[in-house]
């Protein structure tokens, strides 16, 4: 499924949001990307991640999505130019009715179970999320995903080079 489509349906879902606190969004996702993920639950993982950090920036900050390739998986990654998150409270930001600061999260409506949800939907589909800071301020959430083929003869020609592969490391042998 493509991350660029899924991540364009929730940025207009919070396109009222980001206009009100003037925010910069810049989407630097490779249209080609694509993952291997239940579209919904992808859909959730993103909004989230993406609604918290609308919530929890300045007016007139920046929120940076960027994906990369790695061996097999897909990189996504959603920086934002907030405060950060105090090194203390990295451990514990994706366990359930965590908050980084309680008064502050009532205030804006959270539960503390935003992030929980995209570690358990993350992990559910074979992946992995995690968090650190963004320099010279800022959080960077990311996940990863495993790669889905951008067409179906990709998938085909994977599948006939390695028994050619094989066979050729045989032969010279």
């Amino acid at each position: 499924m493509s991350v660029q489509d899924t991540v364009k349906r929730v940025l207009l879902s919070l396109q009222d949001s980001i206009r009100a606190k003037r925010l910069q969004v810049a989407d630097h996702l490779r249209s080609e990307t694509q993952v291997r993920a239940d579209p919904q639950a992808l859909e959730q993982v993103l909004f989230n991640l993406l609604d918290n950090a609308v919530k929890h920036i300045p007016p007139g900050a920046w929120i940076f999505l960027r994906d990369k390739s790695l061996d097999g998986a897909v990189r996504i990654e959603v920086e934002d130019s907030g405060p950060g998150i105090a090194e203390e409270h990295r451990q514990r930001l994706f366990e359930r009715f965590y908050r980084v600061d309680p008064g502050r999260s009532r205030e804006l409506g959270g539960t503390g179970l935003g992030l929980a949800i995209v570690k358990d939907l993350c992990v559910a589909m074979g992946g992995d999320v995690g968090m650190e800071p963004a320099y010279p301020k800022g959080s960077l959430f990311w996940l990863t995903l495993d790669a889905a083929p951008t067409r179906p003869s990709d998938d085909k020609q994977e599948e006939t080079a390695t028994p050619r592969q094989d066979h050729a490391e045989k032969a010279s042998s």
